[in-house]
């Protein structure tokens, strides 16, 4: 099982699951949060203490912000719960079981008519005697028409439901490919997540090992967005998220990447390009978001300044991910430290 996922298994004692469900009700309610599906089973989870990272999660997001929104319910739940992987894999295997019990029931109905059909030839064949009027030799030949005919509208029917059932196959293929992207995906900013950044900047850091290309990566975090949060309230604080991941994106081309990989954590993952040129382009975006003046939609209030603070790292030949992600995140942890609002590489 992958990193941050867990199969949904629990063997509390009854007294154990009332503590547990007075605890995740307690919580919702301590932030305001829908009591829905999603919701208890997040924070039932949470109070069990059995699901690490989920914990973990929940307790360094709320002591950097204090409060959660739906989107970021979403996001945990897909991180650390549902495991959506597994979640296709279930949805594909119910798709295909109803393919192959059409393909199933098609063959059997086919083999039903063709039995019979053989059983009525056979008939009229004992029939053929020695001595036929022309009146029997008539009657025989509309018969084997008949036959001929139900045996051909069988295999054409036959013939329509295999067409259908590859049909379905197509596009449960194509549900299958929607069903990975979404899974790289995260569903507030569309950009994508922590699963999708692990999986490309594994495929970067090979591609730069095998032809010593450069690569480098990014950190970037919004500055004091808690505040944000507290002060406009957490659809303001979504919209805040969608719009910088939107600019960075419009920020970096080609083979780029950007994905959201924490609240309001951000990685940039740049191919090909030397350290010189990720740090301007850290710079440009610092000082694009620095000359922002945001306002909100309904009442023109504005925002105040929002900054990033970014850190800047490249790759080193042979090294694990971990590292150049921790590289990065030091940087970025010195731009924070140094006051924020800044660049700084390591």
């Amino acid at each position: 099982m992958k990193k941050g996922h867990r199969t949904m298994r629990y063997d509390d004692s009854i007294e154990d699951s009332r503590k547990h469900l007075r605890l995740a009700l307690e919580q919702i309610g301590k932030l305001g949060l829908p009591t829905n599906p999603m919701n208890y089973c997040i924070w039932y989870d949470y109070a069990t203490g059995k699901n690490g990272p989920l914990n973990a999660a929940i307790d360094d997001h709320l002591k950097n912000h204090g409060s959660f929104s739906e989107s970021t319910s979403r996001q945990f739940f897909d991180q650390y719960i549902a495991g959506r992987a597994e979640t296709v894999t279930t949805l594909v295997r119910e798709e295909l079981k109803k393919v192959f019990a059409e393909i199933i029931a098609a063959i059997k109905n086919t083999n039903q008519h063709f039995s019979q059909s053989e059983n009525n030839l056979e008939t009229i064949n004992e029939s053929i005697a020695a001595s036929l009027s022309e009146a029997d030799v008539e009657m025989i030949v509309n018969q084997i028409k008949q036959e001929i005919q139900i045996l051909e509208a069988t295999s054409g029917s036959f013939k329509e439901q295999l067409q259908q059932a590859t049909r379905e196959i197509d596009q449960l293929k194509v549900k299958m490919a929607r069903y990975r992207n979404e899974a790289l995906k995260d569903p507030l900013t569309r950009i994508d997540n922590r699963r999708g950044f692990d999986k490309k900047l594994k495929a970067a850091m090979g591609k730069a090992k095998a032809d010593g290309d450069a690569l480098c990566l990014v950190m970037a975090d919004i500055d004091h967005f808690k505040q944000v949060n507290d002060t406009h309230g957490h659809l303001v604080g979504d919209n805040v998220l969608r719009m910088v991941a939107a600019t960075i994106n419009d920020s970096i081309k080609g083979k780029d990447l950007v994905a959201r990989i924490g609240g309001e954590e951000f990685a940039i993952l740049l191919p090909d390009t030397p350290v010189e040129g990720a740090i301007k382009l850290a710079d440009n975006m610092r000082r694009s978001f620095e000359g922002l003046d945001l306002k909100k939609k309904n009442t023109g209030e504005s925002l105040g300044k929002i900054t990033l603070s970014f850190g800047v790292t490249t790759y080193r030949e042979n090294e694990p991910s971990e590292d150049l992600v921790n590289r990065a995140d030091e940087a970025l942890y010195q731009s924070k430290k140094e006051g924020r609002n800044k660049v700084t590489s390591l």
